[in-house]
């Protein structure tokens, strides 16, 4: 089990090293309300990210049990997610949109000051993710936890504790036909990156909050169908040092805090699950605003 464990987390902590160190130079090239739209996307995928895969079924045991989970991700980024209509400069002529944070080109506009050069995206709207999380339930009700210490790899430096309660409703209801239950989420992730250079430093601080009502139908024991409606919301506190390269911002130069709201509102899920033994595989599609597939395996003990 803890070979698992390390190995899952080292593949989601290399996967941010490789995509998301990228963040300081495109960032820092930004003034504090280009970064936030630049970074809306970010904060959005964030908020999809860690409010998924919070269940699989309605269903919670009155008697103490332990489940422990690996999920997957495949979060689709949209179209519209991916530019943004920036707020040039007095002087500055150009109505084409530039690259949000998935984006792909960045926009180059001229003005009295000659070109102003908008950063890349990192062309990328299919992303895959994945987490771990530990589970123990009693009296119909579930605690889940979520954690990593803060780990260094290179340049980059993150940690993540979650916590969620689920609380099952159909008990309260005599041969309910389906399990109903109620369940509330947060996490909290940091991420960091410290490089060489200190003007493409940056630190993020994503907060990420849902609460849900989800039902299920088990047959035959084995196979279960669920479903459920979530209301979410996410938002990233960040921190970096605005280089002002093309000189246009000179009062803004220097240490900038911005707080970015994601997009995250409400998201539909609708899954299949199949138990064999003591092993529990998931599948399960969420329509939101970066809508994605999740799989899961759980230990249920």
């Amino acid at each position: 089990m803890k070979k698992i464990v390390s190995t899952v987390f080292l593949i989601i902590l290399f996967y941010f090293n490789a995509s998301f160190s990228q963040v300081g130079e495109r960032i820092t090239s930004l003034p504090p309300g280009e970064a936030s739209q630049f970074a809306t996307p970010l904060s959005t995928w964030f908020g999809t990210y860690f409010n998924s895969g919070g269940y699989y079924t309605a269903s919670v045991p009155k008697t103490f049990s332990f489940k422990f989970s690996i999920i997957g991700m495949y979060i689709f980024v949209p179209d519209g997610q991916t530019t943004f209509t920036p707020d040039l400069p007095e002087g500055y002529n150009g109505s084409e949109r530039t690259a949000a944070f998935f984006g792909s080109k960045g926009g180059v506009y001229l003005g009295p000051d000659g070109f102003l050069l908008y950063p890349f995206g990192i062309n990328l709207q299919k992303v895959p993710a994945g987490i771990y999380q530990a589970s123990g339930s009693m009296f119909g009700a579930e605690l889940m936890l979520r954690y990593f210490p803060r780990i260094r790899i290179k340049d980059v430096s993150t940690d993540l504790w979650g916590i969620g309660l689920k609380y099952s409703i159909s008990q309260f209801i005599p041969l309910s036909p389906i399990d109903i239950a109620v369940q509330v989420l947060y996490n909290n992730f940091n991420f960091e990156f410290d490089g060489d250079n200190d003007d493409y430093d940056f630190k993020s601080d994503s907060k990420n909050f849902a609460a849900n009502v989800h039902v299920s139908k088990t047959f035959s024991g084995m196979f279960t169908l669920y479903g459920g409606l979530q209301y979410e919301s996410s938002s990233m506190d960040l921190t970096y040092n605005f280089r002002d390269p093309d000189e246009v911002y000179p009062n803004l130069a220097g240490q900038q805090e911005v707080t970015i709201d994601g997009d995250n509102n409400f998201r539909l899920t609708l899954g299949t699950a199949v138990k064999l033994a003591v092993i529990v595989f998931n599948i399960d599609y969420n329509i939101t605003s970066q809508s994605l597939f999740t799989a899961g395996i759980s230990l249920e003990l």
